[in-house]
């Protein structure tokens, strides 16, 4: 498994965000109708994302084959430890291998202080996936309500 800078595999990674927007359009059905002219989901967000300097956005690959994607930001902030997975994602055939723990754990190990991850409240798999894998990593973490549609998980990473 290997990371990507979604710059250097742009058309992957637009693929597999608009596989993931329409997976979370059964949670979210404002998603669904967030297609440009082209047929892609939240086009301008996603453009933003793979050239913003202030978030890391890459493609998960196996055997040079785009399985997923995942995005991550920092706090501008430099005496305020934040940090955050605003986006991770497989494809069906690729999930249940220990790839998203993977990665999670070595993004957590990487970073000091707080990690913020909203996760759609409607979605039960993904709430109990993140409880699971946050309290198997061995962080403690506060479930926020976020707004009516988002919990958000203030995981402590230490100092």
């Amino acid at each position: 498994m290997e990371l990507i800078k979604a710059s250097e595999m742009k058309s992957a990674f637009v693929s597999l965000f608009n596989i993931y927007a329409h997976e979370l359009s059964r949670y979210n059905p404002w998603l669904g109708t967030q297609i440009d002219i082209e047929g892609n989901y939240l086009s301008k967000q996603v453009e933003e994302c793979i050239n913003d300097q202030d978030c890391e956005a890459f493609c998960i690959t196996e055997n040079s084959r785009p399985i997923g994607f995942a995005v991550f930001s920092y706090s501008d902030n430099t005496e305020e430890n934040l940090c955050s997975i605003d986006e991770i994602f497989l494809i069906e055939t690729s999930r249940r291998k220990g790839i998203c723990e993977a990665i999670c754990k070595g993004f957590w190990s990487k970073n000091k202080g707080m990690c913020i991850l909203h996760v759609l409240k409607a979605n039960h798999p993904a709430n109990i996936y993140w409880k699971r894998l946050i309290e198997k990593c061995g962080y403690t973490y506060e479930k926020k309500d976020y707004n009516e549609q988002l919990w958000c998980y203030e995981i402590n990473l230490g100092l």
